[in-house]
């Protein structure tokens, strides 16, 4: 059917009557319909043309529809269609040495990668795998982290309202799953600089041996537990859902800390990797910094189909590689999506993709400058490579929030004036899509393959949004 034949007041019906919506009651419903995408745009029925100044969810790194993963996954469908994990393909096998020997080879820290089908499901296996080779209990999780919504991913993850929670608009009633967040996730302060939870001013926060006072109170949870009960600490290094950025000295001091007490650190690269930092994975901007699990999705082939994978050491796939390693996953694997990244991964080789995001950065960097300076409702702005955004607030002396809640908050009740929420619509009003999941902040992370002119228009709407949020300040 051409797309000038879809009935869209059928589809509209269809959709408002049988799908189940996520992050909005029936009755606030929004049917907003996708004619096509194009480049970084997404076109809507009836003309509107937005561009995606945040790559979807952060994963949209090659914009829309990138003509060479598309090829491949044209060729792969034709070609092989779908086998199960227990086969291998060349889609798969290429894939896997592109990751593991081009990108990563250098740093000779990686052993194995298994690919599956999200990074909840990756970081699942992640944490499985720690604590089968530990034989240990215990994770180590920070405030306000997202690590995924399946059952031990939303343990990890420390933002209430993204936790598969039911949120009342009428009552502000919450409804959490029954035993989420689990047990075995065990919370340390994030390297909040901005908003300490542990009342600190950084840098005045350092110890006399220069440790964060954070770095501090995770170990001395940790040693509370003992080490020895504990598998693994899970980190983001730059928070995707909270938008938080952790001083330069925090990975480097964290990962000393695991090694010395012989814990092993999960890397969670699901939002961070395949260049959006300005390198491949964010862990190499810290020298002498490698993981011992990595989780990865999203970005691999900017997601044109669902994927992600978990990547273990030497060490530990010495371990593995003694066992079978007794687990399926029926879409694990997948031929159209391993030609998918495969083809993602080979273009984003050839294009030096993590330089050329290191070099946007900076121009995103100076955007951001630039919108503190002119804007009083912005107190802080952060951003390394392409993953940027700024904190909104009512008085920036005082660091004072419009929604006081701030990370804490569980979108019940009204949230019409959640900053994140007007921001966002009046941004899509003028053709722009940013947003995050922090009621007072907005992330900007725009597709790898964004243009100086399109940065540019992105920032022309911020900005005349921004200047209608200013009267709101004191």
């Amino acid at each position: 059917m051409g797309q000038g034949e879809i009935n869209w007041e059928q589809v509209h019906e269809w959709d408002e009557k049988y799908y189940l919506h996520v992050k909005q009651a029936a009755k606030e419903y929004r049917f907003l319909p996708v004619s096509h995408t194009e480049g970084n745009f997404v076109h809507l029925v009836g003309g509107l043309k937005l561009l995606d100044f945040v790559s979807q969810i952060i994963g949209a790194n090659l914009g829309f529809k990138h003509p060479r993963v598309t090829a491949a996954i044209k060729e792969a469908a034709d070609k092989v269609g779908f086998v199960q994990e227990l086969f291998c393909t060349e889609y798969r096998s290429r894939a896997a040495k592109l990751i593991m020997e081009d990108v990563l080879g250098a740093d000779d820290w990686a052993g194995r990668l298994r690919f599956v089908n999200t990074g909840s499901e990756a970081n699942e296996h992640a944490f499985a795998i720690a604590k089968q080779v530990t034989g240990r209990p215990n994770i180590i999780t920070r405030e306000y982290a997202y690590h995924g919504s399946t059952s031990g991913a939303a343990g990890a993850s420390r933002n209430r309202f993204y936790r598969s929670s039911f949120a009342c608009p009428e009552t502000g009633e919450i409804r959490d799953v029954p035993n989420f967040p689990g047990t075995g996730f065990h919370v340390v302060p994030a390297p909040y600089c901005y908003r300490c939870s542990l009342g600190h001013t950084y840098p005045s926060c350092k110890q006399e041996d220069g440790r964060l006072a954070c770095i501090l109170a995770s170990e001395n949870l940790i040693r509370t537990l003992g080490a020895e009960t504990v598998a693994a600490f899970v980190t983001e290094i730059f928070y995707g859902g909270s938008c938080i950025n952790p001083p330069p000295e925090y990975i480097p001091q964290l990962r000393e800390m695991t090694r010395r007490l012989g814990i092993l650190w999960i890397d969670d690269e699901v939002v961070c990797g395949f260049g959006r930092c300005g390198k491949w994975f964010a862990y190499q901007l810290y020298e002498g910094v490698t993981p011992d699990i990595m989780t990865i999705g999203k970005g691999m082939n900017g997601c044109a189909l669902p994927g992600g994978g978990v990547i273990i050491s030497k060490e530990i796939a010495e371990e593995v590689d003694r066992y079978r390693y007794w687990t399926g996953s029926t879409h694990a694997g997948h031929p159209i999506v391993a030609a998918s990244v495969a083809a993602a991964v080979e273009f984003m080789l050839e294009e030096n993709i993590p330089q050329v995001a290191a070099e946007k950065g900076v121009i995103l960097a100076e955007k951001l400058q630039w919108l503190e300076n002119q804007h009083k409702c912005v107190g802080l702005v952060q951003s390394v490579g392409l993953l940027g955004g700024f904190e909104v607030v009512k008085n920036r002396s005082r660091k004072q929030a419009f929604i006081e809640e701030d990370r804490f908050a569980t979108f019940a009740g009204d949230i019409s004036g959640y900053p994140e929420v007007i921001i966002s619509e009046k941004c899509v009003l003028n053709g722009v899509m940013v947003g995050s999941n922090a009621p007072n902040s907005i992330r900007v992370a725009p597709p790898l393959t964004i243009k100086d002119e399109e940065i540019e228009f992105g920032f022309e709407v911020i900005d005349k949004v921004l200047t209608e949020i200013d009267e709101m300040c004191d």
